[in-house]
């Protein structure tokens, strides 16, 4: 099988490239996760993370890690360092191949389920991203594997040890959320469980191996942190993220709601649901379900939640899928939301829809012309082809077609914080201020700032920081803007304008 996966794995890393390659570094998350690793560069430091030189406890260190790495080999590099997320997107689809094959070794699956992947849009877009999602989905595939192989019988506590150090190394102790339903349901779905005594045995074992492998990071970094980063780490930020009151608090029913969007093209094809009849007894077949569902029930029970938090649920996903593409006949419903996509780009490509200010990004609009077209032809390879073919043609198709808007219009400029960056650069030996702004270090590593930048939102901080700092330069967003007098430049970030006003301004301002 590996002989015959090399191509994909080579084709979905060329994808991902061409991905990065088209669209800026994203603010909020790809900027600040990159200068988090610039920031540890400069340090040294690979265990207490800072953040424009503030602790940082959000997310644990292997990605800030294996970025340091990768410049260790490149030097210090935007894109080299962009593709590490890809790079883990990429181990996603080979290790959900190898999963098909332990699952159903008669059926021979592993060539679908990669491929059934590798044409979700969704997976294309985060798995590309410099996130935590796909890297913490390798830890989830490998408890996965280390789940079935219990469940037959043949042991594999320390594996799901290991996956579960290797989760939370990746994005913290969420990783439980995804392999534990899957673990406390093993008398349902194993085909041959162990005795309730035997999980509880096995797993506290796991366990111990799991907490001994995350001591090495944990324990050196409590014993020489502040007490202020130990309780933020420990407690603060989980807890807030499941009772709420950090970012991305939604509702429960947030998730559930973007099910179309997040299944897009598969689930779109009624004969492919057509394909699970019959086969609920199957226990691979349970054990995904389990994954998948309870994935999706759980993150939307918690307060907050983000689409791309379900990527590591994606594997479960194109594992169903592709063993019921097995039954399935041809056909789907993928191509009417195509021709939907087409006919709202091309009416606001050819004018027929006045575009409001709110789509001035988009400008030129000829590119929505294309991409309607585009939308046009995949929907009929959709409805000709053989369903395997067709969906990730278009799936693979939709989302570079989406890329390519981004790279031709005024939307790769609107969040392309580089010329700021540049800006900022050169001034900063007098120091740099900003305001009027929620800083989560968007310019560090653009710039390549070796110094902090100070933050000021209101007026008697930013005037006690420019009779210190007389010669510096203050930027941040132009609207409800403390300062008064005109900005010296304007750029356009982040949907927005930012202006650079020199210190002395404030002379300037009542």
């Amino acid at each position: 099988m590996l002989g015959k996966l090399w191509p994909i794995l080579i084709g979905v890393a060329v994808v991902m490239a061409a991905l990065v390659a088209m669209r800026p570094l994203l603010p909020i998350d790809e900027t600040r996760y990159l200068s988090v690793a610039w920031e540890m560069w400069l340090s040294g430091d690979p265990v207490h993370l800072t953040k424009n030189g503030e602790m940082y406890t959000h997310k644990t260190p292997l990605l800030f890690v294996l970025i340091n790495l990768v410049w260790l080999v490149t030097g210090v590099s935007e894109f080299a360092a962009r593709l590490v997320g890809p790079a883990c997107a990429v181990g996603m689809v080979a290790g959900t191949a190898m999963l098909a094959r332990r699952l159903w070794p008669a059926e021979n699956l592993g060539i679908r389920a990669a491929l059934i992947l590798a044409g979700f849009p969704v997976f294309l877009i985060y798995g590309s991203a410099t996130m935590f999602d796909a890297l913490l989905a390798l830890g989830v595939l490998g408890g996965i594997a280390a789940l079935w192989s219990i469940g037959q019988g043949r042991g594999g506590w320390p594996l799901f040890g290991l996956a579960l150090a290797f989760g939370v190394y990746a994005k913290g102790p969420v990783i439980l959320v995804h392999l534990m339903p899957v673990l406390l349901t093993m008398p349902y779905w194993a085909p041959n469980p162990p005795k309730t005594a035997q999980i509880a045995k096995g797993f506290g074992g796991a366990l111990l191996i799991a907490l001994a492998l995350i001591a090495l990071w944990l324990v050196p970094t409590l014993l020489t942190a502040t007490p202020e980063f130990r309780t933020e780490l420990l407690w603060t930020q989980s807890a807030a993220r499941v009772a709420g009151g950090m970012a991305h608090d939604r509702p429960f029913w947030f998730l559930a709601t973007l099910l179309p969007l997040l299944l897009f093209p598969w689930g779109w094809s009624i004969r492919l649901w057509y394909g699970f009849k019959g086969t609920w007894s199957d226990p691979a077949i349970k054990l995904c379900t389990i994954w998948a569902g309870s994935t999706l029930i759980l993150f939307s029970l918690i307060s907050g939640k983000q689409a791309h938090y379900l990527l590591p649920a994606y594997p479960a996903m194109a594992l169903l899928f592709a063993h019921a593409s097995i039954r399935a006949k041809s056909g789907s419903l993928a191509w009417v939301a195509l021709l939907l996509i087409a006919a709202g780009a091309g009416a606001v490509g050819l004018g027929l829809i006045p575009a409001k200010a709110d789509l001035a990004p988009l400008a030129p609009y000829w590119p929505l012309t294309a991409f309607a077209a585009l939308c046009l032809i995949l929907a009929l390879l959709i409805w000709r082809l053989p369903s395997i073919p067709g969906h990730l043609l278009a799936g693979i198709g939709l989302t570079l077609g989406i890329h390519a808007i981004i790279a031709t219009t005024g939307l790769y400029a609107a969040y392309d914080g580089q010329a700021l960056a540049t800006t900022l650069a050169a001034d900063e030996a007098e120091g740099l201020a900003v305001t009027n702004a929620e800083y989560n270090a968007e310019i560090n590593f653009l710039a390549r700032l070796t110094t902090n930048v100070a933050l000021t939102p209101d007026l008697p901080s930013l005037t006690a920081w420019a009779q210190t700092h007389p010669n510096g330069m203050i930027f941040g967003r132009i609207k409800e803007n403390p300062l008064t007098a005109a900005p010296q430049q304007v750029f356009h970030f982040m949907a927005q304008d930012w202006g650079l006003w020199p210190a002395t301004s404030l002379g300037s301002t009542p």
